[in-house]
C-alpha cells in the first residue's frame, strides 16, 4: 500500500500540472490590425484550437482581419471608380 502512494500523488500532481496552461496575453482588434504577422499567426492558430470562438484572440483577429479586408476592399473600390460623390 506504501508504495503506491507516492505513485498516486505522481499521477494526481501530473494532471493537476498537465490541466494549468499559461494564458496567453489578449490583444485588441487594434493590435492585430497594427500587427499583420502576429494577425496571420493566430488566426493560423485559431484553426485548429478546440473552441477558438471563446477565444478573445481569436475573436479579435478574426475581427480585424475583416476589417482589413473592407479597408482594403474600399481602397481599391475607390482606385477603380474614384472618390463616392453622395453629397
Amino acid at each position: 500500500m506504501h508504495l503506491h502512494l507516492p505513485l498516486i500523488i505522481t499521477f494526481a500532481a501530473s494532471a493537476f500540472l498537465a490541466g494549468c496552461k499559461e494564458e496567453a496575453e489578449n490583444h485588441t482588434v487594434e493590435y492585430f490590425i497594427a500587427n499583420p504577422a502576429e494577425r496571420a499567426a493566430m488566426l493560423e492558430t485559431c484553426e485548429v484550437v478546440d473552441r477558438a470562438m471563446d477565444d478573445a484572440n481569436c475573436v479579435n483577429a478574426r475581427e480585424a482581419a475583416q476589417k482589413t479586408q473592407t479597408q482594403q476592399d474600399r481602397e481599391g473600390s475607390d482606385r477603380l471608380f474614384g472618390d463616392p460623390s453622395f453629397n
